[in-house]
């Protein structure tokens, strides 16, 4: 029947990827809003621990959820077309197109057709967005290295000191004013083991040097060596302890981090100090190339399987075709993270990369979907097993 002038197969397709990309969309959100969890307890954890300063926990947030939304769409694609399909058939709107003459190989052009506006999306993260909040996130903790032990007081908790010859105590942090208060300080200097307690405290660094110092007002220091009587004990009204943070290393670029021009050879710089070989580098390149590469590739492959494994028969339980469908895509990305790490290592040529992996699932999937359209067992059961 038409309707508004449309042919019915129109119809069809439109409604396909009306509710696939609906589906998809739902599942990118529900992904996304687990990684959002998960990843917000540890950053705060880190920020917790001193490693990384307060004010940079909702950045490092959002670019390490960025990174993530392109890993996301090739599996929400994928878990889009098994649901709504396997509701198709369930609600047996697939066995009223099938006498209609609309079998599931008509389902590929539009199924296809989807897989590609989340392929350009797909490459759009992969080559672009990822790569620079992996860069970002690289600069971020670089720039603030050397402010992570200011960043990191926490007021009533004791902190172990980065370098590992003190602990401190803040009972009350005012962020208003910028000081702290009742300031226990446990330190090392010289051999001999001091105590400072202060009323209050403010963080100040040094214009000529750079030095950061915790300046400790209206306290009283206790120095001496345990198990011995020579104590000293004296009283101040400032006292500027200097705040050692740990020494930062010109960090190594990761590949993830590289820009696709400097993975396509424009740049030969991998790492800031030069210190990577010239064949472990160019390994590493080819790997993170093919690993970007893969993202939107996987969308194609990854929709044709689950046109294979979308059926789900009416009388029988919906979540056992899923369950297969499910383990073989953890197969297929498992294969992809061994190839990426035999690319690294240089037991794969990088002109064959994870082609093969591809190659493989390719011709798996139109096996199957063969399989499928001719009714038959994605599995062949032993004659045994189908008495």
């Amino acid at each position: 029947r038409l309707r508004h002038g449309r042919p019915p197969m129109l119809i069809i397709d439109r409604a396909l990827m009306r509710e696939v990309l609906q589906t998809s969309m739902a599942v990118t959100l529900v992904f996304v809003s687990l990684f959002v969890v998960v990843s917000l307890v540890n950053v705060l954890a880190q920020a917790a621990m001193g490693e990384v300063p307060a004010r940079i926990v909702f950045m490092l947030l959002g670019l390490q959820t960025v990174k993530m939304v392109g890993f996301l769409l090739p599996l929400a694609l994928f878990v889009g077309i098994l649901l709504t399909l396997g509701r198709w058939y369930r609600e047996s709107e697939m066995t009223v197109l099938a006498a209609c003459g609309i079998g599931l190989m008509h389902f590929v052009r539009p199924t296809l057709l989807l897989a590609t506006g989340f392929a350009l999306v797909a490459a759009l993260f992969s080559f672009y967005l990822a790569p620079m909040s992996s860069g970002l996130i690289t600069k971020l903790k670089t720039d603030t290295s050397g402010q992570y032990e200011a960043g990191g007081i926490i007021p009533g908790v004791f902190n172990d000191v980065r370098n590992g010859k003190g602990t401190y105590y803040v009972e009350r942090v005012d962020k208003e004013q910028g000081t702290l208060g009742n300031i226990f300080v446990s330190t090392e200097q010289s051999g001999k083991e001091g105590v400072l307690v202060a009323r209050s405290a403010r963080q100040y660094t040094d214009k000529d040097s750079g030095h950061q110092y915790l300046l400790l007002q209206d306290g009283t220091r206790y120095e001496g060596s345990p198990g011995q009587a020579d104590y000293s004990i004296f009283q101040f009204g400032q006292y500027a302890l200097r705040v050692e943070p740990p020494q930062v290393r010109d960090p190594l670029i990761r590949f993830e981090a590289l820009t696709t021009p400097q993975l396509l050879g424009r740049e030969s710089e991998v790492d800031a100090r030069g210190e990577a070989t010239i064949p472990h580098w160019r390994r590493g390149l080819a790997a993170e190339w093919h690993w970007r590469l893969s993202r939107p590739v996987t969308l194609f492959i990854l929709a044709l399987l689950a046109l294979a494994f979308s059926y789900s028969h009416p009388r029988r339980g919906r979540y056992g075709g899923l369950f297969l469908a499910i383990l073989m895509y953890f197969v297929y990305t498992n294969l992809l993270s061994f190839s990426d790490a035999m690319l690294k290592q240089g037991r794969i040529p990088p002109a064959l990369g994870m082609w093969w992996v591809h190659g493989v699932f390719l011709a798996l999937s139109i096996h199957l979907l063969v399989r499928r359209t001719n009714n038959q067992p994605l599995i062949p059961l032993p004659a045994f097993l189908r008495r």
